[in-house]
C-alpha cells in the first residue's frame, strides 16, 4: 500500500514539474487595459484605450410622415381649378433618417481641444421635400481649439431655439471659420467668417438668367468673398438672447450685375426664449425678428418656405430686396412627459422689379410631444402656411403664361418618432 502511495505521488509532483516548465517557456499575455468612463466633459464620454481622449459616441434614428392638404402647386397653372383641398395636390410622404454623432476632446495647455461630426443619411419617398434615396451627407465636421471654430457647424449667426417638426427662422449649416470670446456669467461675442452659398435660398433663386442679356448671371448666389458674421449672445438661468449681424458682397462675382448701393447686403437679428417658472422644468417663450437687405439667404429661412417661394439678393435692375420677418412661440411642459408647443411667424418679401416678385406669408404650427420612455421621442402636429405672391414676373412658358399674382396655400399633418442614443 505505502509502494502504491509513493508512486501516485511521485507521478503527480513529475506532473506538476513539467507542466510548470512548458508553462513557463509560454509567453506572457499582454495586460488588458478595459475603457474608462470619462466623466470631465459630461455624461457619455469614455477615454479611448491608450490615449488621454475622451470619446462620446450618440445620434439618433427618426422617421418622419407628412400628409399635405394644399394647391402649392398651382402657380404654374397647368391646372387652373386646383384648389386647397382638391385631391390632385393632396400628398403623402415619409423619410427615414439615421444620424450618428462623434465627439471627442482632450484638454492641453491652450484649453479644450475638440472635433465634432455628424454623419446623416436619409431614405426619402420621392414626394418627400429632397426627394428619393440615398441622401447622404455630413452635417458637422468642425474643429474647436483656444477659442476657435472651424469647419462645417451650425452658422453662428443663427438663434434657434423652436423644438418643432416644422423649421421656423434660420438653422443652418455652414463652413465657417470663428472666433468666439467668453466674458463669464454666460456672455459671448462672435466674429466669423462663413460661406453664404451653403445658405439654401431655394431653387427658383439658382435660375441662370444668363439669356436675358450679357453680364447677368441672375442670383446664382456664386460669390468669390465669404460673408462676415458678428453675434452677442448670453445663456443664463432665466434663458438665452443674441443679436447677430451678416455682411455680404453681392458684387463678388464679375458676372453679376449691381448698382452700387447693391454691391453689399447685410442682415440684423435678434432673439430671445425666456424659461417659465412651471411645475415641470423645460416650458419657455421666445420671440424673433430680422431684417435683410440685398441678404435674402440670412432672412427667414423655414425649409418649406425655401421650397415654396423665390427669393433673391437684388433685382435684374441691380436694387437689393428688402425682407423683414417676426415670429414667436411657447414651450409647456405638461407633465415629466408631454410638453405641448405653438410657433408663428410672418414674412414680408420685397422682390423690388426683379423675376421672383413679392410675396407676404404667414406660417404657424401646434403640436404634441410624448416621451413614453427616455430617449424616445414622439410628435404629432399640424402646420399651416399660406404665401400671396404679388408682382411675379408673368414668364410664358410652352405657351403658359404664369400669373402676376396667385396665392399658394398649404395645411400638413405631420408625425416624427425618434430614438436617440
Amino acid at each position: 500500500m505505502k509502494t502504491v502511495k509513493s508512486l501516485l505521488l511521485g507521478s503527480a509532483a513529475a506532473f506538476v514539474a513539467f507542466t510548470g516548465a512548458q508553462a513557463a517557456d509560454l509567453p506572457m499575455a499582454e495586460p488588458v487595459e478595459y475603457v474608462r468612463i470619462c466623466d470631465t466633459y459630461g455624461k457619455g464620454f469614455f477615454y479611448i484605450p491608450g490615449t488621454d481622449t475622451c470619446l462620446k459616441v450618440g445620434g439618433f434614428v427618426r422617421f418622419d410622415q407628412r400628409y399635405d392638404f394644399g394647391d402649392r402647386d398651382s402657380f404654374s397653372p397647368f391646372d387652373e381649378d386646383e384648389f386647397a383641398g382638391d385631391e390632385a395636390s393632396e400628398r403623402y410622404s415619409n423619410r427615414a433618417r439615421l444620424s450618428i454623432k462623434l465627439d471627442a476632446r482632450s484638454e492641453t495647455e491652450w484649453g479644450t481641444l475638440r472635433s465634432f461630426l455628424e454623419f446623416r443619411s436619409d431614405a426619402d419617398s420621392d414626394e418627400f421635400q429632397n426627394g428619393g434615396d440615398g441622401n447622404d451627407f455630413v452635417e458637422s465636421a468642425y474643429i474647436q481649439f483656444a477659442g476657435f471654430t472651424v469647419g462645417r457647424t451650425s452658422s453662428f449667426y443663427d438663434f434657434v431655439q423652436t423644438a418643432t417638426v416644422a423649421d421656423f427662422f434660420s438653422d443652418n449649416q455652414v463652413n465657417t471659420v470663428a472666433y468666439t470670446w467668453s466674458f463669464g456669467d454666460g456672455f459671448s461675442a462672435t466674429v466669423g467668417i462663413e460661406n453664404a452659398a451653403s445658405r439654401f435660398l431655394g431653387p427658383v433663386t439658382l435660375i441662370d438668367f444668363s439669356p436675358l442679356g450679357d453680364g447677368i448671371e441672375g442670383t446664382d448666389n456664386t460669390r468669390d468673398a465669404p460673408a462676415g458674421i458678428a453675434a452677442l449672445r448670453v445663456e443664463q438661468a432665466w434663458g438665452s438672447a443674441q443679436l447677430s449681424a451678416a455682411v455680404k458682397d453681392n458684387a463678388g462675382d464679375d458676372n453679376i450685375v449691381t448698382t452700387d448701393e447693391a454691391d453689399i447686403g447685410w442682415a440684423v437679428q435678434a432673439g430671445v426664449a425666456i424659461n417659465l417658472p412651471t411645475a415641470v422644468e423645460g416650458s419657455y417663450v421666445w420671440a424673433q425678428g430680422t431684417y435683410a437687405e440685398g441678404a435674402a439667404d440670412y432672412g427667414y429661412l423655414g425649409t418649406f418656405l425655401q421650397t415654396l417661394t423665390p427669393r433673391a439678393d437684388f433685382d435684374l435692375d441691380g436694387e437689393s430686396t428688402e425682407q423683414w420677418a417676426v415670429g414667436g412661440g411657447v414651450n409647456f411642459q405638461a407633465t415629466e412627459t408631454v410638453a405641448l408647443y405653438g410657433s408663428a411667424a410672418y414674412i414680408d418679401y420685397d422682390g423690388k422689379d426683379g423675376l421672383e416678385g413679392s410675396f407676404e406669408a404667414i406660417q404657424a404650427a401646434v403640436g404634441i410631444l410624448w416621451k413614453p420612455v427616455e430617449n424616445l421621442n414622439i410628435f404629432l402636429e399640424g402646420e399651416y402656411i399660406t404665401v400671396d405672391h404679388t408682382d411675379f414676373t408673368g414668364l410664358d412658358v410652352a405657351g403658359v403664361a404664369f400669373p402676376t399674382d396667385f396665392e399658394e396655400d398649404d395645411l400638413r399633418i405631420q408625425s416624427r418618432i425618434q430614438r436617440n442614443f
